[in-house]
């Protein structure tokens, strides 16, 4: 296998594990737990990558959560910060981002591609700049909101879960219907 197509294995095989934020929040636990948020996602493509012999880092943004599940109307800012990996690949520094898996394009959801080489599109849509070790603070979500609001984000975390496994059960049910049709 060549270097391009190793790198290209690497990223589907951690695009493809659920993305979930109740699951793994690290690299060491992704694939023991088998879903994982941006965080341990991340994480695992930067440590994979180093391991096949790339610079790799970690890169963190303001987002803005999805519309959806309804339940992000009762959190107090839909602001968040998003993890992703970039790779030293030809000497440029390449955006790598695995976070969401296949199913969850059915939801609108972005599913990177990636060709080995250049930029992959982002899971989430930055909100301001990018940041990077080195660059001071790192960005912090929801400046300013009083800790008391915490608990909608638990009831929001929540119904995210079960949203995301939702729309994983109805693109296998089409999945099966498809192949039942055939």
């Amino acid at each position: 296998m060549d270097s391009c197509a190793e790198r290209i294995a690497l990223f589907l095989a951690v695009r493809d594990v659920p993305y979930a934020t109740d699951g793994a929040h690290d690299a060491e636990t992704l694939m023991v737990v088998g879903r994982g948020d941006c965080l341990a996602k991340s994480a695992y493509l930067i440590g994979a990558l180093r391991a096949l012999g790339y610079p790799a880092r970690r890169v963190r943004w303001l987002y803005h959560l999805p519309d959806r599940p309804a339940e992000v109307r009762l959190l107090p800012s839909r602001e968040d910060v998003h993890s992703a990996a970039e790779a030293l690949i030809d000497g440029r520094w390449t955006l790598v981002d695995a976070t969401h898996d296949p199913p969850l394009a059915a939801a609108g959801l972005a599913v990177a591609e990636w060709d080995g080489i250049t930029d992959t599109v982002p899971a989430y849509e930055p909100r301001g700049p990018l940041w990077r070790p080195g660059d001071g603070p790192e960005p912090v979500p929801n400046a300013g909101v009083p800790e008391s609001r915490v608990d909608g984000g638990r009831s929001y975390q929540a119904a995210f879960n079960r949203w995301l496994r939702d729309i994983r059960a109805a693109a296998s049910n089409t999945s099966r219907h498809r192949a039942a049709d055939v």
